[in-house]
């Protein structure tokens, strides 16, 4: 789901963990969009809302990094436009050649409805829940969505918007005030739609911005103070221990964006000895983006109900493909010369 373009730091184990994240996400949603009980333990143990929130935890750290180390808004900001915006585009693409493909209207009833229109325009500019299907596309499908995947991306680019002033908060204010209000208000929203509100779609809204924000700002108050990488290992045992063993709602509501923060960055902070994925490219956001609209299309072709293990390696391995195909020829030329990605994949 989420890119990222900081200054180059080697020791560190943060591509191995998003690729970790986003294959937890692409197990998660094999299980529910084959709606196939063979595939319990995924549903089971590949916690997607987990991996979402620790990407956004990540997110929270790596960008503010990088906007740390940008000359100017306008500089971190044409870096998150060259990182999100190329691989977003492909995965429209490939949604729009899987639809066009597998319509069961025929080519030119696809491209003139308003429909298609619809879909084009609203996915430009990440508002994928305005149309999230396309017409005469996978309506045999447990799922009809294209590309499920696609609506953190808005909720990661309003968290952009907002770090000018989450920075300037954090400088004007005291860190620990700031980061109290920010962590607060995104909770606040989080417990008014899931428990007051009586909208239908509320569980929908509570997790849309700034429902997320609690995770990123954890991030980003790291990214602040260095040295609180050193207290992550403590800080994620005694919120973990609570979270896991409090039986109190709210209150692990509250601890939640705590223990998903500190464990992702403290495994991030881990050296794999050895692993280095970045000098192969950072393919997890390619993960994330393209593995939806690939079991959709399968499912579509029956090939899971040809053979359910069949249909898992064969959207894996699809998904990895387009990925690795993405990173080197969509992703990595509108980098700049100063990206982590590009300086390492020298080594």
């Amino acid at each position: 789901m989420i890119a990222h373009n900081f200054q180059f730091e080697k020791n560190n184990s943060f591509d191995e963990v998003r690729i970790v994240l986003a294959l937890i996400v692409f197990f998660s949603h094999l299980s529910a969009l084959t709606n196939d009980s063979r595939f319990w333990m995924f549903e089971l143990y590949a916690n997607a809302s987990f991996a979402v929130k620790g990407f956004f935890a990540i997110s929270g750290y790596l960008v503010t990094k990088s906007y740390l180390n940008s000359y100017g808004v306008v500089d971190f900001f044409e870096k998150r436009i060259r990182r999100i915006y190329p691989a977003y585009i492909g995965a429209l693409v490939l949604c729009l050649v899987i639809a066009l493909s597998m319509s069961t209207l025929n080519s030119l009833e696809f491209i003139e409805s308003t429909q298609t229109l619809k879909y084009v325009l609203a996915n430009l500019f990440f508002l994928n829940f305005l149309q999230p299907t396309l017409p005469g596309v996978f309506e045999r499908n447990h799922i009809q969505a294209m590309d499920g995947s696609l609506w953190t991306i808005k909720v990661e680019v309003m968290l952009y918007l907002c770090l000018p002033l989450i920075a300037f908060l954090f400088h004007k204010f005291s860190r620990w005030l700031a980061f109290a209000a920010i962590f607060s208000f995104s909770l606040l929203w989080v417990y008014y739609f899931n428990h007051i509100s009586d909208l239908i779609i509320r569980e929908e809204i509570a997790r849309q911005f700034p429902g997320q924000l609690s995770y990123f700002i954890c991030g980003a108050l790291i990214a602040f103070e260095p040295k609180l990488q050193h207290k992550l290992k403590f800080v994620a045992l005694i919120s973990g221990a609570a979270f896991l063993f409090a039986d109190h709602e709210v209150f692990r509501m509250i601890v939640e964006p705590i223990f998903y923060s500190a464990i992702v960055l403290f495994i991030g902070q881990m050296v794999v000895p050895n692993w280095n994925f970045g000098k192969y490219g950072d393919i997890s956001y390619g993960l994330y983006l393209y593995h939806f609209p690939i079991i959709q299309g399968l499912i579509q072709i029956q090939l899971f109900e040809f053979n359910l293990l069949l249909g898992a390696f064969v959207s894996l391995l699809l998904t990895i493909s387009l990925s690795l195909f993405s990173w080197h020829f969509l992703e990595k030329p509108f980098l700049k010369r100063s990206s982590h990605y590009v300086a390492v994949s020298k080594f």
